[in-house]
């Protein structure tokens, strides 16, 4: 683990397990902070897909699942996506960026076991920190799925 200074040891615990989020934000993985950021901006280079690219099209999902109310939306190539709404704010793991709504948008194949769910929060930490969660975090966006899932890739 690098050397932290103080500010950004108490940031780093703040991504850890806590009473808004159980699991963290790093869930499992064992990777540090930095190293996480690399290896997902690598992942997105070798795919092709910008993060802005990405980012847009996972509000673009967000948003038309949030309007249709919890109806299932057809995103295309039997992809599907609902919104879950929850009461609740989360706030942000970094200090001073506000709190979020806890809504979840889960996007799945129909058939399959692939599935991520967006986040206002999730939504927030890749575009801010281009953070997309730790491996084992329950609100993980795995650039590479996600860019697969939205038919952004050839797989």
């Amino acid at each position: 683990m690098p050397r932290r200074s103080p500010l950004e040891a108490e940031m780093y615990d703040h991504l850890g397990p806590s009473r808004f989020s159980a699991q963290g934000f790093l869930g499992e993985d064992t990777r540090d902070f930095e190293e996480i950021l690399a290896d997902d901006a690598q992942a997105l280079q070798r795919l092709g897909v910008s993060k802005d690219r990405l980012l847009q099209a996972l509000r673009d999902v967000y948003d038309q699942a949030l309007q249709a109310g919890g109806d299932p939306v057809e995103i295309g190539n039997g992809v599907i996506a609902e919104c879950l709404e929850c009461r609740g704010r989360v706030p942000s793991p970094f200090p001073g960026e506000g709190t979020f709504p806890k809504h979840q948008v889960r996007v799945f194949r129909e058939e399959g076991q692939q599935w991520f769910a967006i986040t206002p929060l999730a939504l927030h930490l890749i575009d801010r920190h281009d953070f997309f969660q730790g491996i084992g975090s329950p609100f993980r966006i795995d650039p590479t799925q996600a860019a697969a899932l939205l038919g952004m890739t050839e797989s």
